[in-house]
């Protein structure tokens, strides 16, 4: 993937330095549960984050700059999401311990 659209995605950007922390940034959010832009047929192929983000960049759906989601509201959710899941798995063990 990398090889074939590398001279794409670098012209996205003004350095190899910034495609690389863009890339990255971006497989650290499909990590943590970002939804992929990307049709179901091309995720299904390699799970591999790194290579999906540099996917997703090569087919201008997202933009360098503009179409990343907010590193701040994700976080955020992130977060809430996060807190939502440990208080459901708290309150089952309460519910296990009541009875």
């Amino acid at each position: 993937m990398a090889e074939r659209d590398i001279d794409k995605l670098l012209s996205l950007t003004d350095s190899k330095y910034r495609l690389s922390v863009v890339t990255a940034k971006r497989a650290l959010q499909l990590r943590s549960g970002a939804p992929s832009v990307l049709p179901v047929e091309q995720r299904v192929r390699t799970r591999n984050l790194v290579t999906q983000a540099m996917r997703e960049l090569a087919t201008g759906k997202l933009t360098v700059g503009t179409s990343m989601m907010d590193e701040g509201r994700f976080q955020q959710d992130y977060v809430r999401q996060r807190q939502a899941q440990l208080q459901a798995q708290l309150n089952a063990e309460r519910e296990r311990e009541r009875d």
